[in-house]
């Protein structure tokens, strides 16, 4: 009697060891994170939408974005609750990659043993705790992986048993926890769209039933946000934000000619047809590793279908992944099986290989040096490492990051000098922190120049609205002018150069430049003087 006693608690131990172990190492990955600075690009466009949001601005009419609104409305409420600093807004992706983890232990803990339970946390909590795949960043990405993931674990868990009720409401709740994960990024589209497919195959009589709760949640939420933002910014608007824009974006990554286009989209076709063929093959398995490979490919033919270099596409990828190498067994002829199943088995890991290969153009930061920023991994968490024990400056460890983060610091505490805080601009960059750190006034439709120009025309149309506006400060980045020169006019006419930092040059409207800085005189920001008059 005493040993039946005794057995329960170490079946529960590694368990406990496993969650508790995982949960302190991805808190111990992000702690350098929370010593990044303002660097990327993507960070500074949500910040500064959700305060023209906050401001009263009509989303998508007013200031434009391409994601949808639920992103927009949690940096919005970030900001509100948190303010604008890297910390903060790194204290709500801590957040969501605990629950993000806390959704895989729950899968695991029930589809796996103890011990593979661990691996498989282990590997999530490192995929999620490092910047590999830029969890750590305020991301579309970085928020959606909560409602996906839990609405995957809970499915997964659940779909191949019988239901106590005629109508189940688990379905509804991964309908509604989908819609969420698309109501921050389109792209969760692909997961919703294998959810619906692993629910119509359901190995169960219910099925029928089980995707019309689906189907219910899914529809219900994402009604809920898209009629009013369609009646409140138009039809038209809306669609060409969330749907227009992509086309072009997506098309600029593959040949101009059809054929080639064809054979370029051909491995993503294959791996989706051979997909969904071993998941109706397998539709009366009761077994969880299918369903898994299936849910990871999905999320990977996303990077695979974008073609995009940004490694944040892989990040929704994780969860399921990790849980489907989770389950990985020796092949014997019992686990593969002969005919059909074997055909399956055989379909799904070809499927899910042209997935990973059409994805891995994703890339990951960090990785190795140059990466990201001037070194890789080592460089991340030594700098962080030297940095907390005061072996290195909190300035040198940030500076690394992007050559911009010491100039945008260097011409905010210019603008702030000169009591420009809070005046109309235009900050000519794909970099848009400026307008966050000295709270400028947005004119434009979006912050990063380079969506400006999709949206207005790259022919001097944007140049030509800032003509118009006449905003009283101007600061232009090097590479941004050389892309888009079309500025260069509207300066030479109406601006006068008062301060420079490295490659950002600050500049002010003629009829303003004596009550800011007086009768033309020598001003430097950075050590970099720059004659103003």
């Amino acid at each position: 009697m005493a040993g039946a006693e005794r057995r329960p608690g170490r079946r529960v131990a590694p368990q406990v060891i496993g969650v508790i172990g995982s949960f302190a190492l991805f808190a111990l990955l992000r702690v350098p994170s929370f010593l990044e600075p303002h660097w990327y690009t993507d960070e500074a466009g949500y910040v500064t939408t959700a305060r023209a949001v906050l401001h009263g601005k009509l989303l998508y009419a007013q200031i434009w974005t391409n994601k949808p609104p639920l992103d927009i409305w949690t940096v919005a409420a970030t900001i509100r609750v948190l303010g604008t600093s890297e910390a903060a807004l790194h204290a709500v992706t801590l957040v969501s990659g605990a629950l993000t983890l806390l959704a895989v232990a729950h899968a695991a803990r029930r589809l796996v043993g103890p011990w593979r339970a661990t691996v498989i946390l282990v590997l999530a909590a490192f995929l999620l705790g490092t910047p590999l795949f830029d969890a750590e960043l305020l991301l579309p990405e970085s928020l959606l992986i909560v409602p996906v993931t839990w609405a995957g674990a809970l499915l997964v868990t659940r779909v191949a048993s019988p239901d106590a009720r005629r109508w189940p409401r688990w379905p509804l709740a991964v309908g509604l926890l989908a819609a969420a994960a698309v109501a921050y990024q389109q792209t969760a589209l692909a997961e919703t769209c294998a959810f619906g497919l692993l629910l119509a195959l359901s190995p169960v009589g219910s099925r029928g039933r089980r995707l019309a709760m689906y189907l219910a949640g899914f529809g219900g939420l994402t009604l809920l946000w898209l009629v009013p933002t369609l009646a409140l910014a138009g039809p038209t608007t809306v669609a060409q934000a969330l749907v227009g824009f992509w086309v072009p974006f997506t098309q600029a990554q593959y040949p101009t000619g059809g054929g080639d286009v064809i054979l370029s989209l051909l491995p993503s076709a294959a791996s989706l047809a051979l997909l969904v063929g071993a998941a109706w093959l397998l539709r009366s398995d009761r077994g969880t590793a299918w369903r898994l490979w299936l849910w990871a490919g999905a999320a990977l033919l996303v990077a695979a279908v974008a073609r995009q270099p940004y490694p944040h596409y892989l990040l929704p990828s994780v969860a399921p992944a990790a849980l489907a190498f989770g389950t990985l067994r020796l092949p014997t002829r019992q686990t593969v099986g002969q005919g059909a199943r074997g055909m399956a088995v055989a379909g799904l890991g070809i499927g899910w290989l042209l997935a990973v290969g059409g994805g891995s153009v994703a890339g990951a930061d960090w990785l190795v040096p140059g990466d990201a920023g001037s070194g890789g991994l080592v460089a991340y968490y030594g700098g962080a490492v030297a940095t907390l024990t005061h072996r290195q400056s909190l300035t040198a460890y940030q500076d690394a990051f992007d050559r911009r983060v010491g100039e945008d610091a260097a011409v905010a505490s210019w603008i702030s000098a000169h009591g420009l805080d809070g005046t109309t601009a235009v900050v000519w960059s794909a970099d848009a922190w400026l307008y966050s750190e000295n709270h400028l006034q947005l004119l434009l439709p979006t912050p990063p120049i380079y969506n400006d120009e999709v949206l207005l025309g790259e022919t001097g149309q944007v140049a030509q609205r800032v003509r118009e506006l006449r905003p009283e400060l101007i600061v232009t980045e090097a590479s941004s002018v050389a892309e888009f020169p079309d500025i260069t006019p509207v300066l030479e006419a109406g601006y006068t150069q008062v301060a420079r930092s490295g490659g950002e040059i600050v500049w002010l409207r003629n009829d303003v430049v004596q009550a800011v800085v007086g009768p033309p005189h020598q001003v430097a920001v950075a050590g970099v003087p720059s004659s103003a008059g």
